[in-house]
């Protein structure tokens, strides 16, 4: 755990820097609809993009097709939508993935897998839907639900759940310190062939132990993009702050589950200013923290860059900001930040503030950033070059109250 005084300092010398690279950021896709997520099978050359209206588009080649269409089930008011999507570790062997949602008719967080044909089809099966878990959501309120999902290669087989608190302003709720509340978390399941999930062993509240058997960690505002080193199976989880600061917390693959990450009494690394709860027994700083103000003020989180175009980067976490468009890249040195660097200028981004979405990572290891006007760019020298993605323009929109709003992710 560091100290208050490290995290000051390093949130506020943006004048720290490591080394700078040739970025090379590449269009790879534009005309999407408000695109919140990028992924692939490991090794999969092809591009599957997350719509926050309900679609799966994939790209391959020169084409673009519509993977899956969950239009029809999705609620996509305000911070609502199609907001996760992870492939199944034995993808090319059974060819399921999971997503993650807002459901149009209950309003509550629904995780369902999916199947496709086979592994190298581009059309999934929009009648293979099973099931995993849904989480009640808090009636009336449209903010704060993560929806991120993902797995890790050092623990086989769990999916990963991450939760927002619910929604409204500092959590009157109390969701994130219950520990008989799903919201505010993440959660640690196990898949079942048929549908529906086990608690895998290790989870921190599991059986006997009083709380959600399902939780792996709590004290969670809105960790709305988090990621795991594909290299080491390290955990990075980026919680979005309410008034003061924005948060980056770390868990090595080694870390047990349980850690409380403080929300709501504390926020990143204070005592959130807003509520007079004492500060939980144990509760977790956050591996990097940054006041709201040149930074930004919303934490976009990505990954660690594992590609080959850009060997001097290997190990490098990229991240950034909704409000300000700003990119940034630091590593984690024995648990102290190392080589903080803005790489706006470097990257040359084309976000301004309230535009940029969310990183992917494809099947490579090369790293991606979207922003709310439909494009999709490639960075850090991808090896290899993909040929032609280009997606035919047209169809974009973006929902022009959602980006008036100016908070979307708050």
């Amino acid at each position: 755990m560091r100290s208050l005084l490290t995290l000051s300092l390093v949130a506020g010398c943006t004048g720290l820097t490591g080394p700078a690279w040739a970025l090379s950021p590449t269009l790879v896709g534009s005309g999407f609809d408000q695109p919140l997520f990028l992924t692939a099978p490991i090794g999969d050359s092809r591009l599957f993009v997350v719509e926050k209206t309900g679609r799966i588009q994939v790209m391959q080649g020169g084409s673009v097709s519509t993977y899956l269409d969950l239009s029809g089930l999705v609620d996509a008011t305000d911070e609502r939508g199609l907001l996760g999507l992870a492939f199944d570790p034995q993808f090319a062997s059974n060819g399921r993935f999971y997503v993650d949602y807002i459901d149009k008719t209950t309003l509550n967080t629904v995780v369902a897998a999916y199947t496709a044909p086979s592994a190298a089809s581009n059309t999934a099966n929009p009648g293979s839907a099973q099931l995993i878990l849904s989480v009640a959501q808090i009636p009336g309120q449209t903010n704060h639900k993560a929806g991120w999902i993902g797995f890790r290669a050092t623990d086989p087989g769990q999916l990963y759940i991450a939760t927002g608190d619910g929604g409204d302003s500092n959590n009157p709720s109390g969701s994130a310190q219950d520990i008989h509340n799903n919201l505010g978390k993440i959660l640690r399941v196990t898949p079942l062939a048929g549908g529906g999930y086990s608690i895998p062993a290790g989870n921190p509240f599991a059986g006997a132990t009083a709380g959600n058997d399902e939780i792996w960690a709590y004290g969670l505002r809105n960790p709305y993009r988090n990621s795991v080193d594909r290299q080491t199976g390290d955990f990075w989880i980026a919680d979005v702050g309410q008034d003061a600061r924005e948060e980056i917390d770390f868990e090595s693959a080694a870390t047990a589950g349980g850690r409380n990450y403080g929300w709501r009494a504390r926020e990143g690394s204070i005592d959130n200013p807003n509520v007079a709860d004492p500060a939980p027994p144990g509760a977790v700083d956050p591996f990097f923290d940054y006041p709201h103000g040149s930074m930004g003020g919303t934490v976009i989180g990505g990954y660690v860059y594992r590609g080959s175009g850009e060997a001097g980067l290997d190990g490098s976490y990229f991240f950034g900001d909704f409000n300000s468009g700003k990119i940034f890249s630091l590593r984690n040195s024995g648990g102290v930040v190392a080589e903080f660097t803005e790489r706006t200028a470097e990257l040359g981004t084309p976000f301004g503030g309230f535009t940029l979405t969310s990183f992917g990572e494809d099947g490579l290891g090369n790293l991606y950033m979207m922003g709310l006007d439909g494009n999709v760019y490639r960075f850090a020298n991808a090896v290899p070059e993909p040929a032609s993605w280009a997606l035919l323009a047209g169809g974009l929109l973006l929902g022009a109250a959602w980006r008036r709003s100016r908070r979307p992710l708050r």
